[in-house]
């Protein structure tokens, strides 16, 4: 009988054991959470050096290249098409550098280098920070900036400029204005079509 006690004793203090330490496991849990972080980045500093980049030079020779065939032949729509393709890729650019445009398109060529890029800086996703609309104060925002546009591999004095870009304010993007585009236009209709 006393051997019996004494199993029921030790299973009963060992049961008790066990029972405390998930206790106090799961209460030091609660108590050192995992802060969330988030990783951002200024697009218009990606698309500075996305346009500093060989895929950019290679890209943009073959839209002139297109384009300048095009001009060059008789039809005149394609001619028309030329220009447009061309401005509006001009204008756009100059959105996404000087105003908050998205670069979404221009994210999606490094985009399967940007785990890696995540998992140095402990980040558990990468959004611009333009495109972040609300963040709860306990969440860690990480500036990602410089170690994804390094991804395109900018030619030049990129470091410089990027910094000059990150320093100016956006241009809100309902203020920059079309003129732009239609002074690109009569340029190209003063050159090309006799007008």
């Amino acid at each position: 009988m006393k051997s019996s006690l004494r199993v029921m004793n030790s299973s009963t203090v060992l049961i008790t054991m066990i029972f405390l330490l998930f206790t106090f496991n799961r209460a030091d849990a609660q108590k050192n959470p995992k802060p969330v972080k988030i990783g951002t980045y200024d697009s218009r500093v990606i698309t500075l050096a996305y346009s500093r980049s060989d895929t950019f030079g290679i890209r943009l020779s073959a839209m002139q290249q297109q384009s300048e065939s095009d001009i060059q032949g008789s039809d005149s729509t394609k001619k028309v098409q030329a220009a447009y393709r061309m401005i509006t890729f001009q204008f756009l650019l100059h959105q996404q550098v000087f105003c908050t445009g998205t670069s979404s398109a221009i994210i999606t060529i490094i985009k399967d280098k940007l785990p890696q890029v995540a998992k140095e800086a402990g980040v558990s996703s990468i959004v611009s920070k333009w495109e972040l609309s609300y963040n709860d104060p306990s969440v860690e925002i990480v500036d990602l900036t410089l170690p994804i546009a390094k991804l395109f591999k900018p030619k030049g004095d990129f470091e410089n400029m990027a910094k000059e870009v990150a320093a100016q304010k956006p241009i809100p993007i309902e203020e920059f204005t079309i003129e732009e585009v239609v002074q690109m236009w009569k340029h190209f209709e003063a050159g090309n079509s006799g007008k």
